[in-house]
């Protein structure tokens, strides 16, 4: 419409004071100027989509601003190692550290392998002796109990299927199996002590018990190690199982309590440790079917029984 045409209509409404009011297409927003979320069709939405003209102007107001590129004089500088003094002398360079050639290295771990090795000889060497010392005597102490109480004790070699007490030169006894013979006050044998192992409930039990061969009869009985069940297992160490032993007869025959008849060779077995007491009876009577026959046949050297009978201490002998 023409403002001719809208003069002639009357025009906008003429406020007091005469100044006129704007017409309403001058003051709503074209199309270009209008965010529109589709496009398509005629009148306002019309046409491509377009930003905000507050957002195209954002731009221009706030540029991006790009991050300074830190470079090792710039480090220098902040860090202050510039060289001030002299009279605005060059920047000093930060300091490299010096490297370490292999050779040294190499010398310093096989200096440190060396050490560690001669201090773990040193200490070898200090308890070895120590160790096999208390080791003889707690098996010098085991032979006396199962033995009850000799006069003094020998060991008895067993080399190519014979007992003897002289080994031949060049042969290390530590690696001989070996049995104990024990002596009365008067120079007779009382039996033999014998040691042996065979598993249990969780690992090997190891015992040592006395022997009479001339009655088949065991003299009595001892743990020496085991690792059975802590509380349960270690009741075959107790002395109202180990005391079933004395004097009974071999083999052995382990029952439960309500079924022993009262047979010279029944031990009661320990209730709800039935695997590690039954594993105790086995040990010792797979040890006397490996060496009864033979401990049976042995013969005492005259020397030995001559020397036993003139024997008067209460010592033992461990060799």
């Amino acid at each position: 419409m023409s403002d001719e045409k809208r003069n002639d209509a009357g025009g906008p409404d003429q406020p007091e004071g005469g100044k006129e009011l704007p017409f309403p297409e001058d003051v709503m927003p074209k199309d270009h100027e209008t965010y529109t979320p589709q496009g398509g069709g005629s009148g306002t939405g019309a046409g491509p989509i377009r930003e905000v003209e507050v957002a195209e102007k954002a731009s221009s107001v706030a540029p991006v601003k790009t991050l300074p590129i830190v470079t090792e004089d710039a480090t220098v500088e902040a860090l202050g190692l510039t060289g001030e003094a002299g009279g605005g002398a060059e920047a000093e360079s930060v300091p490299e550290r010096p490297e370490v050639s292999s050779f040294r290295l190499l010398m310093t771990l096989g200096l440190a392998g060396m050490l560690a090795g001669a201090l773990l000889v040193f200490v070898y060497l200090w308890s070895d002796p120590l160790i096999k010392a208390e080791q003889a005597r707690v098996m010098r102490e085991a032979v006396t109990e199962v033995l009850k109480g000799p006069e003094r004790f020998e060991s008895v070699f067993i080399l190519d299927g014979q007992l003897t007490t002289e080994v031949p030169a060049g042969v290390d006894t530590l690696g001989l199996d070996k049995v104990f013979l024990g002596y009365d006050a008067s120079g007779n044998p009382v039996g033999f002590a014998l040691v042996h192992e065979r598993f249990g409930f969780q690992d090997l039990v190891r015992v040592i018990f006395g022997y009479d061969p001339a009655a088949r009869r065991v003299l009595g009985m001892k743990v020496l190690d085991h690792k059975e069940t802590p509380g349960l297992g270690t009741k075959i160490e107790e002395m109202a199982f180990v005391s079933e032993f004395d004097g009974v007869d071999a083999p052995i025959e382990g029952v439960k309590p309500d079924r022993n008849t009262g047979a010279p060779n029944q031990v009661d077995m320990i209730t709800s440790v039935t695997i590690s007491s039954q594993a105790v009876v086995r040990t010792i009577n797979e040890r006397i079917e490996q060496l009864g026959d033979l401990l049976a046949a042995y013969e005492i050297p005259p020397t030995t029984a001559s020397a036993g009978s003139r024997s008067t201490s209460g010592g033992g002998e461990d060799r």
